[in-house]
């Protein structure tokens, strides 16, 4: 196993559990304790954890901007079963407009079964994914390359979308409150979503359980602008009453 791999599965891990201990982490994957060691100080000084005596602990701080590689192990099969349920929403011929979430990539992984769709998107990751299909058109709006995220950001981006029209934004979210509303850690990549938001007449918002009742640091929607919540959990019944209130559909997958 690839070091980057075992990293991964560690970060899933964390997500899932919160802490993790070394003596487990060196015999589940078959490495010396120094080994997860120099795993867990690279992975503390990329702010994703914080080392404690004989382990780690994640670091609950949602305005960290973690790497595509580390998110798209989040909940994966969460975000595949959102996928499965949301892709049924999709029609032969829409336009959609997909952020660079992994939650969206799992979507577009799915779009092989439609027929004469467009994409557009500032996602490295989904243009790679849809390039192959001749039946699915792909307009990246071309921008600024954020590493972290395998996006595509800034003016060249924002103006792209300025100029298009879209059935359906496909979009997820660093965080969502009832009163705060959809958040994101990154101001730029913010800014595309908010974009997104408005050129397309439906919304359809991926909020995995990760992301629920928690506050990132800049807002991009509130509930009034947006028409689905995808979700993998269900919700408290004051919180489904509330959202409901506002006109918006909550899909449990």
């Amino acid at each position: 196993m690839l070091a980057i791999e075992r990293r991964q599965k560690i970060m899933a891990m964390l997500n899932e559990n919160k802490s993790v201990l070394v003596p487990e982490l060196a015999k589940l994957f078959n490495v010396t304790e120094e080994t997860i060691r120099r795993d867990l100080e690279k992975l503390e000084k990329e702010g994703l954890l914080k080392r404690t005596y004989g382990g780690a602990v994640l670091v609950e701080n949602y305005n960290v901007d973690i790497p595509f590689e580390f998110r798209n192990v989040t909940n994966i099969e969460g975000k595949k079963q959102i996928a499965l349920t949301l892709i049924k929403y999709i029609e032969d011929g829409d336009t959609l407009v997909m952020d660079s979430s992994t939650s969206a990539l799992q979507v577009a992984k799915l779009l092989k079964t439609k027929k004469k769709i467009t994409v557009i998107t500032n996602s490295e990751q989904i243009v790679n994914e849809l390039k192959v299909f001749e039946d699915i058109k792909v307009i990246s709006t071309g921008g600024t390359l954020r590493n972290r995220s395998l996006s595509l950001v800034g003016p060249i981006a924002e103006n792209t979308l300025k100029s298009l029209n879209a059935n359906k934004a496909i979009i997820s979210c660093k965080g969502f409150d009832i009163e705060k509303g959809f958040t994101e850690s990154n101001e730029l990549e913010a800014q595309v979503k908010k974009m997104m938001i408005e050129i397309a007449d439906q919304i359809y918002m991926i909020v995995d359980h990760t992301k629920m009742n928690k506050i990132a640091l800049v807002n991009i929607a509130t509930l009034d602008d947006v028409d689905f919540i995808f979700t993998d959990k269900v919700l408290p019944p004051s919180q489904e009453n509330a959202i409901r209130e506002k006109n918006v559909e909550i899909v449990y997958c």
